[in-house]
């Protein structure tokens, strides 16, 4: 069973690191089979502003774009159909590592400079489908505003650990999210915050259901 630890910390305020919470957990009977910490290939990947958009004087398919990144403004060279002057996109930045482990260096397309790349949610390890409001084939952008050069991984979740357990057959009662908590709970000494859950009522009799 996966649970990410994001999702357990709703009910637990653990605050230790991912190896010993594992060797504690495992240690008292929880026991965990593997973690994976989300994005951990990812690296200086930001979310820029493009401000500007002209033609590649040397290639049809491409364009040359100025992005802001919060500190500085980047020129990149895409191929990318899809934006528009004002979209806030991931930026891959100089010295940058994508999720399957391509680096990112400046360099030249066509005799133009270009400082970065501007990415899909493929190159940021997502397969097709898996972000719903990706594009189908394109750089993602974002819906809403947010700070310009802060790093991309949180708007994905991929700031996270998801752990998995060994649950057996004896421990039911840990086949669920709450079960992993309240036994993180005990074992660390932990309060354990139950899930607050909010009924709304109405006017209606019930009987006229029955």
């Amino acid at each position: 069973m996966n649970i990410s630890m994001s999702w357990l910390k709703k009910y637990v305020p653990i605050d230790c690191d991912i190896k010993t919470y594992i060797h504690e957990m495992t240690m008292s009977g929880t026991n965990v089979e593997s973690y994976e910490e989300l994005g951990a290939e990812i690296n200086n990947v930001v979310v820029g502003k493009i401000t500007s958009i002209q033609p590649h004087p040397n290639a049809d398919r491409l364009v040359i774009t100025m992005v802001d990144v919060g500190t500085e403004t980047l020129q990149i060279v895409t191929g990318a159909t899809n934006i528009s002057e004002g979209d806030i996109v991931p930026v891959a930045l100089h010295g940058s590592t994508l999720a399957d482990g391509v680096k990112i260096k400046k360099g030249k397309l066509r005799g133009i400079e270009s400082n970065g790349m501007l990415c899909s949610v493929e190159e940021l390890g997502f397969k097709k489908g898996e972000i719903l409001d990706a594009p189908e084939d394109g750089i993602y952008i974002f819906k809403e505003n947010i700070p310009l050069g802060s790093d991309i991984k949180p708007y994905f979740g991929l700031d996270d650990t998801v752990v998995e357990y060994e649950i057996t057959s004896n421990r039911s009662d840990c086949y669920n999210v709450l079960g992993v908590a309240r036994e993180a709970a005990a074992t660390f000494k932990k309060p354990f915050l139950y899930p607050k859950i909010k009924v709304t009522e109405n006017d209606e009799n019930v009987q006229d259901y029955v």
